[in-house]
Order: C-alpha cells, then structure tokens, then sequence
C-alpha cells in the first residue's frame, strides 16, 4: 500500500503535468489549458488546429517490478480509465533501466488492449483505505503499443 500524503501526491502531479505540457509542446502542440477532473488534464492543439485532451499518469513502481498500472476503480467507483474521456493517455514511467520516459496511446486503443485481455493480472492497492484497483501491464507491452514521446 502507498502512504497517502495529499500535499506531495499533489504537488507531484502538478510537476509532471507541466514536464508532459512543456514535452508536447517540444513536438509541436500548442497549449490551450489544464482542466483538473476525472474527465482528463490537459488540452492541447495539434499542428492541424484540433484540441486533443490528455490524461496524464505516472508510474514510479515500474522501477522495481516492470510493471505498469492502469487504475480503473478507487473507493469503489469507476476511477482513472473507467472514468476518463481524454483523447490520449500519457504515462511519465520510471523504467528498470532508471530512465524516465513518457509513452502515448489513444484512449480507445488502450481500451482495446484492456479488452483483449494484454494486461496480465489486475491488482488492488493504492492508499490505505481507496481499494484502488488496476490492470497490470508488462513494460513490453506498453512499448510495444504506446508511441514513446521522449526522455523525461
């Protein structure tokens, strides 16, 4: 279980928000706000003029297990990828190799992953008490169907 320390997971997130920001804008969007929901987290334009929205995550434990969580229910509701409308998932992950890199995959592509069963396990953990639940994924697989944006 994670030590739940709002302040910190807060501030946490903030920072990685801005480092995505500031990494998709290295590769020609243009930022149009932060939205702080369930629904996604930022919006950006696209070189074609388009908003897109993203969901931006991090996963620290991949360090130590080459695993990478995807959370679909916290406290008992639909949480993290049951919840979220955002065009595209960003996951900041810290690999075993202690790189840190940020992958890209459509929303409904990574559904589609759910739904072909490539996770390999589901697991409950998160902060004491939020029986948070996530689909486990190999770090392969997320290589092998999210678009790498970058070194982070």
């Amino acid at each position: 279980m994670g030590t739940y320390n709002f302040e910190h997971d807060l501030k946490t997130a903030k920072n990685t928000e801005k480092q995505i920001k500031e990494l998709l804008e290295s590769i020609g969007y243009s930022f149009v706000e932060y939205c702080h929901n369930n629904k996604y987290d930022i919006v950006m334009t696209n070189k074609q003029g388009e908003k897109n929205t993203f969901e931006v995550k991090e996963d620290f434990a991949c360090e130590r297990t080459g695993n990478v969580g995807v959370e679909y229910e916290c406290r008992g509701k639909p949480s993290g990828i049951a919840s979220s409308v955002a065009d595209f998932y960003i996951y900041k992950i810290h690999e075993p190799s202690s790189e840190t890199k940020a992958y890209c995959i459509r929303t409904a592509k990574l559904k589609k992953l759910i739904e072909d069963d490539m996770f390999f396990r589901t697991v409950s953990g998160g902060d004491v008490g939020s029986n948070t639940k996530c689909y486990l994924f190999k770090l392969k697989v997320i290589k092998d169907n999210f678009e790498l944006l970058g070194n982070i």
